[in-house]
């Protein structure tokens, strides 16, 4: 008898994916026309360009969002939800979200009087306004961090930290990645994945100290450890939603997706950053 193939005996490597490299590199192309939009539009356009903007991630991911609702068979009024959310990007220019939201809630409900949807009327409602807040107006409080002290940096500031950490977790991952990560939910996460997301993450943020020299490092360190946590589980909470949907991505855009594939790990970090930038004295500038 001949002796086994010796190629056959070995063990391959860890290596990454063959499909992963080209992959990222449309991710790469793709990520590259976003970035240079975005720091176009923070920096150097038109107030209202940057807002129209943050318009155009709402609508689009907001449609995105009511698609996939539709698929679980729900009654979806994605016209009021689309026009309600699309309000959020324009508090801008007049502070008026408790108003949208309560005009938003009673609309819908409204909706729901038809005597066709009297069966589902609590979800149909509740997804739709769900569906309002969590793309429509978290969001759109990156519309707010923009108004703050050095809020054009501020901007920058959760893009980098937010999307760091995605690069990490998608390059690392691949490569490293051993032990899953709430399978059931992604199975391609890994916990070796988080891990490096959460590192760049945090050391993302520590480097914004050239571009924010007033910020402590405590302050840095604190905010890039939950900005990383937060950018997890919206990655994670948008993954749920697809798959109780039974989508693999929100959209066709190349190499990354969707819309809302590409905003999910901002949803939750967006008002965090906000809300912390805006209550400790001194943080903004």
């Amino acid at each position: 008898m001949k002796p086994a193939n010796k190629r056959q005996s070995k063990t391959a490597p860890a290596s990454i994916p063959a499909d992963t490299l080209p992959k990222f590199s449309k991710r790469v192309v793709t990520s590259a026309i976003f970035l240079s939009a975005t720091v176009y539009a923070i920096f150097f356009a038109p107030n209202w360009i940057f807002v129209l903007t943050v318009e155009g991630f709402v609508l689009l991911g907001l449609n995105e969002f009511f698609d996939m609702a539709k698929r679980k068979g729900l009654e979806i009024n994605s016209a009021l939800g689309l026009v309600f959310g699309g309000l959020f990007p324009l508090t801008y220019f007049f502070p008026a979200d408790v108003v949208i939201m309560f005009a938003a809630m009673l609309c819908i409900f409204i909706f729901n009087f038809h005597r066709r949807l009297k069966e589902q009327a609590l979800v149909n409602t509740s997804v739709t306004m769900f569906g309002v807040i969590y793309v429509g107006w978290f969001f759109s409080l990156v519309t707010k961090i923009r108004q703050l002290p050095n809020g054009a940096a501020w901007v920058l500031y959760v893009i980098l930290v937010t999307k760091s950490g995605d690069a990490a977790a998608y390059l690392l991952g691949q490569k490293f990645g051993r032990t899953k990560f709430i399978e059931h939910i992604s199975p391609n996460k890994s916990i070796e994945g988080a891990a490096a997301s959460l590192t760049a993450s945090v050391a993302t943020s520590l480097l914004t100290k050239t571009f924010l020299p007033h910020v402590t490092f405590n302050h840095l360190l604190i905010l890039g450890f939950v900005l990383g946590i937060l950018a997890l589980v919206g990655d994670l909470c948008e993954s749920l939603i697809k798959r109780d949907c039974g989508v693999k991505d929100s959209g066709q855009i190349p190499g990354l997706g969707g819309v809302l594939d590409i905003i999910d790990s901002l949803i939750f970090t967006i008002p965090f950053c906000y809300y912390y930038v805006s209550v400790f004295p001194g943080v903004a500038g």
